[in-house]
């Protein structure tokens, strides 16, 4: 793109404003506290024209040997320009030879399809206010409050199931999200959290070892909601999916995840029901 007069550039906190008000026009929910947290935890760029505004943002998050990339966006009135693609090849490069995944948009797909992503996996968001707490599942495990004492249990434990370190993700919510724990005798066999995000609340990531304990965990989480709360599925939730959506929420939108490179697969003894978010996996 020689002589081109569109800049990419690391993003920075003042830009958060701009990026912002880019995700409300397309209608996502993310508050300037939400975007504070993805700038933090991850690695921003943006694109200026030649007047040095922004028209353009994207984000990736490191998570060892793999990475998830979100918050791409690019105006209306300035797409057919190739800015998402720029933005795109700017992410790749710096990522190296991770690999990478993404939640797409139907209007995102074609681009990631062009840059060598391809369909693994699908998220369903379900979202809502409940008419009642869904049924109690009937567990041995006992749930209880994430404490500091379990932290590194937990980061052991999502590694397994990722196949990637994302303790510095994980370590982030920790202050600011309520966390659960699933354990049988002294083995973890799943955890959860709870947040603050969007319209309302977020419970993800959820992983554990059965979908039973799943509900275990988000049960218990429920408890502690009033008003809106969102989840996004994972492929593997199709029963967790049944047992929201009898309590009340309803499924808004269903979306596929992306890939880009090999990753490890999990040997299903610990499985993600539930992401962080579409941006962090």
């Amino acid at each position: 793109m020689t002589g081109s007069p569109f800049t990419v550039r690391a993003m920075q906190a003042t830009d958060l404003p701009v990026c912002l008000s880019f995700t409300q026009a397309v209608k996502w929910p993310h508050r300037d506290i939400d975007w504070q947290l993805h700038y933090e935890t991850g690695n921003g760029s943006v694109i200026t024209g030649e007047n040095d505004d922004i028209v353009g943002c994207i984000l990736w998050w490191d998570y060892d040997n793999c990475a998830t990339v979100g918050l791409v966006v690019v105006p209306d009135h300035m797409q057919g320009q190739g800015l998402g693609r720029r933005l795109m090849n700017t992410v790749m490069s710096q990522a190296g030879d991770r690999t990478l995944m993404l939640v797409a948009t139907e209007a995102g797909k074609r681009l990631y399809e062009q840059c060598g992503f391809s369909v693994t996996d699908n998220v369903t968001q379900v979202q809502g206010t409940l008419t009642g707490l869904p049924m109690k599942p009937d567990v041995p495990d006992v749930i209880s409050s994430m404490k500091q004492d379990d932290i590194q249990d937990v980061f052991s434990f999502d590694a397994l199931a990722y196949q990637c370190d994302r303790s510095k993700l994980l370590g982030s919510f920790f202050p600011l999200a309520q966390g659960v724990v699933a354990r049988d005798g002294d083995a973890l066999t799943g955890f959860a959290f709870l947040r603050t995000s969007g319209r309302g609340q977020t419970i993800g990531p959820v992983v554990a070892a059965s979908e039973d304990v799943a509900e275990a965990l988000i049960l218990t989480l429920l408890e502690n909601v009033e008003g809106f709360v969102r989840f996004d599925l994972t492929g593997c939730a199709e029963g967790v999916k049944t047992w929201l959506m009898d309590a009340g929420l309803q499924q808004v939108d269903y979306v596929c995840v992306m890939q880009k490179g090999e990753k490890s697969q999990c040997d299903g003894s610990r499985k993600v029901f539930a992401l962080a978010s579409q941006a962090f996996g």
